[in-house]
């Protein structure tokens, strides 16, 4: 009786503690994007949009500074917006900024920066 339970008794343990921390919560994200960039659109620049949000993704992502979260399109077809999630609203908005402008065609720029102070927003030429 003393072996079997010698045997179990690790067992149980290893299967309680893998139980708990399978449990445990996973790190909070941001509760909505930090920095939007609401932008005029035409459907012709569709092929250009895409390899701008793959642009800007990969830089976002490559300085540890967060991520290019979707993409919305209004059904009208002429204005969206691009949304970035990370913990600084400044620090992604001075990744992004120079690939925005660069863009050439993104006509429209409002941009708003969301900061526990509060959100500013403003637009860009």
């Amino acid at each position: 009786m003393f072996e079997r339970t010698r045997f179990v008794a690790p067992f149980v343990f290893a299967l309680f503690t893998g139980n708990v921390a399978a449990e445990a919560p996973p790190k909070p994200r941001p509760a909505g994007p930090v920095v939007m960039v609401h932008f005029d659109y035409d459907e012709k620049d569709n092929a250009r949009l895409h390899a701008l949000e793959q642009r800007l993704d990969r830089a976002v992502r490559q300085a540890g500074a967060g991520e290019l979260g979707e993409t919305e399109l209004h059904r009208d077809g002429n204005d969206g917006y691009l949304y970035f999630h990370g913990a600084s609203a400044d620090r992604l908005y001075a990744i992004a900024r120079p690939i925005l402008k660069s863009s050439g065609w993104l006509t429209g720029m409002e941009v708003t920066l969301r900061r526990a102070s509060g959100a500013e927003t403003f637009e860009t030429r």
